[in-house]
């Protein structure tokens, strides 16, 4: 569970970086956030186990066959391998950033993308599942944009504290972003509502359904319209703030997916 949510912790964010506007954000935002992905990606390689890759709470680990279990092994290795790669890719990266050299810091930026990117896939096809793989991938990538978006937007919002001339818009940038994001995840939770028993929804797995709804779908979506509201008036700390506690709330709403995932063997 920890290697699945540090797996898409680190692609979201890398995401994030390769698609938000780069030439308007100072370099040195860019140097701390390799140093968070290092972290991340050698977190990863060491949290990833082949029997944590079976099913990651999303079958009966008990009926996943031998072919599985082999599957499950390779994709360990993939995945180890893919998360080395992109911590390797960080590490230079760094370098590059804070030497300002934007266009080999920038090639990082892709190198650790697609390693964290093939990653997810990966992951995806090989895990033993219960469900279409469109609908695993669905989830993850939806997990990956909202835990990205929400952290990189939140330390972004952090860095306006010593660069406070930096332009506006890559902040501004984050808020439809965090609206598609929770967006897509709705989507992918709605799919697998429909396939849950209620009968076993207890008070406790209610709850965690609350939160996970709560905190992971809406609060994002609510960050969307009140950090673009509050950047009117160019108050970045309170648009951090506002961020901060969602990222709490968004962090809450995945584990408690995640507690989901291993009752109901659905992504949820």
């Amino acid at each position: 569970m920890i290697a699945l949510f540090v797996l898409k912790l680190a692609a979201g964010i890398a995401l994030m970086w390769l698609l938000m506007p780069r030439r308007e954000v100072a370099d040195g935002f860019f140097r701390i956030q390799m140093l968070v992905v290092l972290g991340l990606t050698v977190l990863l390689v060491l949290a990833i186990e082949p029997a944590a890759l079976t099913g990651f709470g999303r079958v009966d680990t008990a009926a996943i066959s031998e072919r599985e279990l082999s599957l499950a092994a390779s994709g360990a290795g993939w995945l180890r391998g893919l998360a080395f790669g992109a911590a390797a890719a960080a590490w230079p990266g760094h370098i590059f950033w804070k030497l300002g050299r934007r266009t080999p810091g920038t090639l990082s930026i892709w190198l650790i993308s697609l390693a964290l990117g093939a990653a997810i896939v990966v992951q995806a096809v090989t895990a033993a599942r219960s469900v279409p793989l469109w609908q695993l991938l669905l989830a993850d990538l939806g997990t990956s944009a909202v835990l990205g978006a929400t952290l990189t937007s939140m330390l972004l919002g952090h860095w306006y504290l010593t660069t406070p001339t930096m332009s506006l818009q890559p902040l501004r940038w984050f808020c439809p972003v965090l609206a598609v994001a929770a967006a897509v995840r709705l989507t992918a939770t709605l799919a697998g509502l429909v396939e849950i028993d209620f009968q076993n929804l207890d008070l406790i797995r209610g709850l965690w359904l609350s939160l996970r709804i709560l905190g992971g779908i809406v609060a994002p979506a609510v960050a969307a319209l009140l950090v673009r509201s509050i950047l009117q008036y160019r108050n970045t700390q309170s648009a951090t703030g506002v961020l901060f506690a969602v990222l709490i709330l968004v962090f809450m709403g995945e584990m408690s997916a995640a507690l989901l995932e291993l009752d109901f063997g659905l992504p949820l």
